[in-house]
């Protein structure tokens, strides 16, 4: 159901600067998305704020057990005033599950952790990712049930660490291995220099512009340089102990964020 609600002040609206959806290619956006979710979630509806010039997806996703009776979750989708650049925000808004980042919720409001953000799947050139995003937030919701079902004993998919943990794993496997990776810490930190035409440091014998300069590269352009500094504040200090201290069995312990494109 589409809502919309207006201020009047004296009689006359008040003035905002224009939203996404009223601005050129935001009108045929809003229009194409309207019709996507009303053929695959009509459970889901539009509302609209005129006074805020927000814009928010919400309703009932349906899920139906073997023996048919349904299990409805109220969700409510925010979506960021620069959409589709960025993606929205989907959020437990029944309260039926514990806001815990154990079950990948990453605010006390229910935002939920639907990927890491370098395996992020949102693609604002693609006038259908909206799809995509929905898609992933009913497989989230599902594999909330199945947790619960379950008896809340082991995470229903694959997922990845907490927050910091989370980036610094998935760095981790672009490198290959802890080793390699505890030798570019400082160059991906920017506190060590390296020329493209230098030996590359990980001891291959070849030139870094041939070798990992495009593996920095990549990974300097998904992560900020503050969030790669938290990351590797401690680990830059304790990487020979992580190294040597850590067996292979602790190595495979499961993590708990949820890996880019399977909620």
């Amino acid at each position: 159901m589409h809502v919309r609600s207006r201020h009047q002040l004296h009689g006359q609206q008040k003035t905002r600067a224009k939203a996404w959806y009223e601005r050129g290619e935001g009108v045929a956006r809003l229009a194409h998305d309207r019709a996507l979710v009303l053929r695959e979630y009509p459970t889901l509806g539009f509302r609209i704020d005129d006074e805020s010039g927000s814009v928010h997806l919400e309703g009932n996703l349906v899920y139906r057990a073997a023996c048919g009776i349904p299990t409805e979750v109220p969700v409510r989708i925010d979506f960021p005033r620069d959409y589709p650049l960025h993606e929205p925000r989907a959020l437990d808004v029944g309260g039926r599950f514990e806001h815990s980042l154990d079950r990948h919720f990453a605010t006390d409001d229910g935002e939920c952790c639907l990927w890491l953000r370098p395996k992020s799947r949102w693609d604002a050139l693609d006038p259908d990712t909206l799809l995509t995003f929905l898609d992933e937030v009913a497989i989230f919701f599902h594999r909330q049930l199945v947790y619960d079902a379950g008896g809340q004993v082991e995470w229903p998919g694959p997922q990845y660490g907490h927050r910091l943990d989370g980036y610094e794993q998935w760095i981790a496997e672009e490198f290959g291995d802890e080793r390699t990776l505890s030798i570019f810490i400082p160059i991906l930190k920017e506190h060590r220099k390296i020329g493209r035409n230098q030996r590359c440091p990980c001891g291959s014998g070849r030139k870094f512009k041939k070798c990992h300069n495009e593996k920095v590269e990549q990974i300097r352009r998904v992560l900020e340089a503050s969030i790669l500094e938290r990351v590797f504040t401690e680990k830059a200090v304790e990487a020979d102990y992580l190294i040597e201290a850590r067996s292979p069995d602790e190595m495979k312990e499961p993590l708990a964020m949820i890996v880019g494109g399977s909620a």
